[in-house]
């Protein structure tokens, strides 16, 4: 009995101290740093960080030679030499005259799985588009054309019905628009119904994207598209295959008979409106929904937040045993000396902070370049904002600069 009691009293004391360690210490440091994260992820500040990591993702992604393979994706970019010499330097594009092209491209690519049309083909006053729409529907699952449904401004009636016709015959139909943070397209997500998810998913017809828009948010009567995670290919974005069109039809079906892609994305690159700025630079939007479209062949995949916060856990643990050990070494170093020499008070004082800051910030750009490579290995990409994020929170409130030791 005298050892139940003993062993009674032992569990109430060691129970009693994992709940002050877990319940006083752990969670509420934890509780505290969460919720200063998310005060700071409210910022514009800390979103334009967050968005320049990922950029820094993407970047280092792109230097590295993917090793999935996948279908070959070639745009075919229809260039301003094109557009005043072929197309009459009109928009919108002649109808008779973007069927010609459509059909050398349809005939020196018969391989092709699908052509993504990243122009807009809906008619407008006086381009009567009967003999265009009866092409596309001779092959409606060969062809993904831009959804006009959010074009309000120039949503007739007689636009209407086209899209009526093209869905009844199974063309599909998907949005053209791309994500953008500050400035830059964004490298980790698609809108949802965008023009690589409709040219990859054969069930998604007319219907479904009918239904999609009428689930998604409004704000001030506009339409708020919704964001799914879809990386980009990053070499593809990058230096991915580009033939111009220049305005010869026999030139543009023998690049294509050479290269036999197994996609094809169309668009227009003759102005600046459909310019984007990208972390590898400025890029047409045609390039970008060919690396989209690559990215979804590959089966890239964004981690989710789940997989974010440990990797984030595991990165604080590795950084806490090695602050520890080096805060140890240099306390043991200078400790005999700071009280007799200014400079050793000197490095004590002052240059420890500023080198638990640099090692941090080395830490967290090792984590991105390993997470890049990561990406291109294996289609999975752990993104670095998260683990920047967890970082730099724990040098403001728990490292708290180098001024205190490092406390896990």
């Amino acid at each position: 009995m005298r050892l139940l009691r003993l062993l009674w009293r032992l569990w109430g004391q060691l129970s009693g101290q994992f709940w002050y360690e877990t319940l006083i210490r752990t969670l509420r440091s934890s509780f505290l740093i969460g919720g200063a994260a998310v005060i700071v992820s409210s910022t514009g500040a800390w979103k334009y960080l967050v968005s320049s990591f990922a950029a820094h993702d993407f970047v280092v992604a792109s230097s590295h030679p993917p090793t999935r393979s996948a279908p070959s994706v070639v745009a075919v970019a229809i260039d301003r030499t094109a557009y005043r010499g072929y197309f009459g330097d009109r928009s919108p594009l002649d109808p008779a005259r973007l069927q010609q092209l459509l059909e050398t491209i349809s005939d020196a690519a018969p391989q092709a799985r699908a052509i993504v049309i990243d122009i807009d083909t809906a008619p407008w006053s006086g381009h009567p588009q009967r003999r265009l729409v009866r092409f596309f529907a001779a092959n409606p699952r060969r062809w993904v054309l831009a959804e006009p449904g959010l074009a309000w401004a120039g949503r007739t009636t007689r636009r209407i019905a086209w899209r009526q016709r093209l869905c009844s015959a199974g063309v599909r139909l998907g949005l053209p628009y791309l994500p953008t943070d500050f400035g830059f397209v964004s490298t980790g997500y698609q809108f949802a119904g965008g023009l690589s998810q409709v040219a990859v998913d054969p069930g998604f017809d007319c219907a479904r994207m009918q239904r999609l828009l009428q689930t998604m948010p409004r704000s001030d009567g506009q339409l708020r598209l919704r964001r799914i995670p879809a990386p980009m290919a990053p070499d593809v974005a990058r230096q991915g295959v580009v033939i111009p069109f220049h305005g010869d039809l026999a030139q543009l079906g023998m690049l294509l008979r050479e290269t036999m892609p197994q996609w094809i994305v169309v668009g227009g690159a003759w102005g600046r409106n459909d310019r984007f700025d990208t972390p590898v630079g400025q890029r047409y939007g045609m390039q970008l929904q060919a690396a989209a479209l690559a990215g979804r062949l590959r089966g890239y995949r964004l981690a989710p937040l789940a997989v974010q916060l440990l990797a984030a856990w595991m990165f604080l643990a590795v950084m806490d045993l090695l602050l520890g050990w080096l805060h140890r070494g240099v306390e043991r170093w200078l400790d005999p000396w700071k009280a007799d020499y200014a400079g050793h008070r000197f490095l004590a004082e002052r240059m420890w902070p500023i080198t638990l800051v640099v090692l941090v910030t080395a830490g967290v750009l090792v984590v991105s370049y390993a997470g890049a490579r990561l990406w291109m290995r294996t289609g999975y990409w752990v993104a670095s904002p998260v683990i920047a994020a967890a970082a730099f929170v724990n040098v403001l409130f728990v490292w708290k600069w180098g001024l205190s030791k490092p406390q896990r």
